[in-house]
Formats: structure tokens, sequence, C-alpha cells
């Protein structure tokens, strides 16, 4: 088994064609064909199967490209981690965030990163944790950022808490209960939920709900959209919960304002994390390092309020 077999697999399945993979690489495609002949050959099992629109993976394929795309990956990752100990930063780190990180810590840890390291490419996704779990665990990220309770993190991941974390009670600003001065007084309110970490049957406020007495609150829509919760929330007379951070460091007040008289409600920490006992690049431990510090001035800044 070669690494030429698992490029042209890989070439195959990225642009859903031979002939396609073929021009993407610069070889014939005979030569690609018969590669992965005798990669199927070799594991006793077809990886490919010929459709209208070109080809498709097999179960065993799809399973099979999952692993040599960590492999591969691994392979990327240790050259450029050798030349960075050298000296020479360049290479790719990929990375995957929450989107309250995205729009609070990331934006000055990125730009500073790119100061410092113009030759350096950061591939960047926005996520909850679990759905790029996988991906984290077999070396396709380098690290995810976001709000996730470390006693739900599998024991394969190193777990460090950056900061912690309150959400607050919402609206438009001029909203008819932005005078609210408890949970009770919105009990007739619907809502924008948020889903903003893992925990997609519950959030903070449907629990502080329940604590009360109060039925549950009416939800109108659920989105796992910053962007699409305030704009919502802007135009109507919804509410929603948002990190406590993002009124402080980002100017919303045109659209989305916290009801002042109802106090933040702890919630699971911002963490970072990443494979256990598998250390980081070189690059990627300093883009881990800028984001550490873009926690640490948040924190300060607050403190000295």
């Amino acid at each position: 088994m070669k690494l030429t077999h698992f490029r042209d697999l890989l070439a195959v399945v990225q642009t859903g064609s031979l002939r396609a993979a073929s021009r993407q690489l610069g070889i014939a495609q005979p030569v690609i064909t018969r590669s992965i002949r005798e990669l199927e050959h070799e594991l006793g099992t077809p990886l490919l199967e010929r459709n209208a629109k070109g080809v498709s993976l097999t179960p065993v394929g799809e399973r099979f490209v999952r692993r040599i795309e960590a492999v591969r990956a691994e392979i990327r990752r240790a050259r450029e981690e050798v030349d960075q100990w050298g000296g020479d930063y360049v290479g790719e780190v990929a990375i995957s965030v929450s989107p309250m990180v995205s729009l609070t810590l990331l934006p000055w840890a990125v730009t500073e990163f790119n100061r410092r390291h113009p030759k350096a490419v950061t591939n960047i996704t926005q996520s909850l944790f679990r759905p790029i779990e996988n991906q984290l665990a077999e070396g396709l990220l380098d690290f995810w950022i976001g709000t996730v309770d470390e006693s739900a993190v599998s024991q394969r991941f190193s777990v460090e808490t950056l900061l912690p974390h309150n959400r607050r009670v919402a609206a438009r600003p001029n909203h008819p209960l932005l005078g609210a001065k408890s949970l009770t007084e919105l009990a007739g309110a619907s809502w924008v939920r948020p889903s903003l970490d893992d925990r997609t049957v519950t959030t903070d406020v449907e629990e502080a709900f329940q604590r009360l007495g109060i039925p549950p609150p009416n939800v109108a829509v659920q989105s796992p959209s910053m962007l699409v919760m305030v704009q919502i929330v802007a135009n109507s007379d919804l509410l929603t919960m948002l990190p406590e951070e993002i009124f402080e460091l980002m100017p919303l007040e045109r659209f989305c304002v916290p009801l002042e008289f109802i106090p933040p409600m702890p919630a699971a920490p911002v963490c970072i994390v990443h494979r256990q006992g598998l250390p980081l690049t070189p690059l990627a431990e300093n883009l881990s390092d800028l984001m550490r510090k873009a926690a640490h001035n948040y924190l300060r800044g607050k403190n000295s309020k």
C-alpha cells in the first residue's frame, strides 16, 4: 500500500470522477484507474462504484477514506512540524470554534497569528463540539474552542478551561419587556432558542424556568447561528439568550440588548480541546497560545471595570 494509492483515491473522491481526478493531479486517467484497482486488490474489496454521475464510495470505501484522510493529515502535520521546529513557520493549522468564540476571541488571535506567521494558512470552521468530535480524534483538526461541559468530553481529549461563561436574556431595544426584573415576568414571551452548545434538549433559560416552577418558554425559532438569532430578535418581540461577552466585545446595542434587571445565568465554560497524548505542532501551539491570551485579555479587561 503506497501513499500514491491514497492520493489517487482521495482525488477521485474529491472531484467525483476519474477524469476530473486526472486533470487535478496531471496524471493520465489509466494510471489512476490502475492505482485504485491495485489498492482494491490489496484490500480484497471494492472501494468505488460507478454511477450515472461518475463514481461514489462503497460503504467500505467510506470508512477507508476516513482513515486515510487522517493518515494524510498526520503525514502533513509531521512534515510541517519538522519544518517549524527548524524555524520555517509555514504550513496549515486547522481549527474549529463555536459561534460565540468566532465572534469574540478569534478575530484578535487570528489577526495576531497572521502578523507573526504570514506564510502560514489558518483553516477555520465553525461548529459545536459534537459534530466535529471524530474529526478532532482522527487528527483532521488541531483543536476546537467553545463552550462545553468538561465532564461530558471523552478521555480521548485534553480539555483546558479558558473562560468562565455567562448568558444574558436579550431583546431588541425598546422591547416592552425590557424593564422586566425576573423570569416570572417573561413567562408569556416567545423565544429564539439558541443552539450555542451541545445541550440540544434543554437550554439554560428552560432549566431556569423549571427551577422557578414556571411553564416552559414558548420557543418560536431555533437556530445555531448567532447572526440569525440577533437579526430575528432585532426585528421582532422574541427574546433570546446570548453570551454575556457578545455585548461587551461587539457593538450590538442597535439590534439587541440584555435585560438589565435580570442577572447573568452561568453556563458551561469556554474550553480548548485537543487530542490527548499528542502534542500540537509549533504553529498550532502558537495559535492556541494566542487564543489563551485573547481570553486572558478579556478577563483582565472585565475585572478592571
